[in-house]
């Protein structure tokens, strides 16, 4: 994978959605535009919908080759990590429906690809993710996850297929 692929990476949440949108291959990527999609709503399908819309129009506007999304990690509370599988499904929904290829990166492998230790603080990785995109922005934290999420996925693109 030495061509320039476009990734779009995802950190999903059921109140907040961390995404970067990142170009690149395994020995350089630069960033595109991230940010977070609020989901917060009164009923949990309403809430659903907002991120099916919000992925289908990132989708759009930065038409990706593959979707990164960070797979979830155990130690969450059941309710919390059915909430978090919903808000997985609506993503793999969109993706699905714009047949892009979706890849799922433990938050551990995003932690090890940026800085060699997978229990890595989220400042670590968030100084990494600046420094590795060269983003000037301060981007908020659920955003700098998704980047992780999005190099990584460079790297284990790179070794496996």
């Amino acid at each position: 994978m030495s061509e320039t692929k476009k990734i779009l990476a995802i950190d999903p949440g059921t109140k907040i959605l961390g995404w970067c949108a990142i170009s690149g291959n395994r020995r350089q990527q630069s960033f595109i535009d991230g940010g977070i999609l609020k989901v917060s709503a009164s009923r949990t399908e309403i809430g659903l919908k907002k991120i099916f819309d919000g992925i289908m129009e990132l989708i759009e506007k930065f038409s990706p080759d593959f979707i990164a999304i960070e797979s979830p990690f155990y130690g969450k509370n059941a309710k919390t990590l059915i909430r978090l599988g919903e808000a997985r499904g609506a993503i793999l929904l969109a993706a699905a429906t714009s047949q892009i290829p979706i890849f799922q990166i433990t938050p551990a492998e995003a932690k090890l690809a940026l800085t060699g230790n997978g229990n890595a603080q989220k400042e670590q990785v968030a100084y990494m993710v600046r420094t590795i995109l060269d983003v000037r922005e301060n981007l908020p934290i659920d955003a700098t996850d998704a980047a992780a999420v999005g190099i990584a996925f460079f790297h284990k693109l790179e070794l496996t297929g």
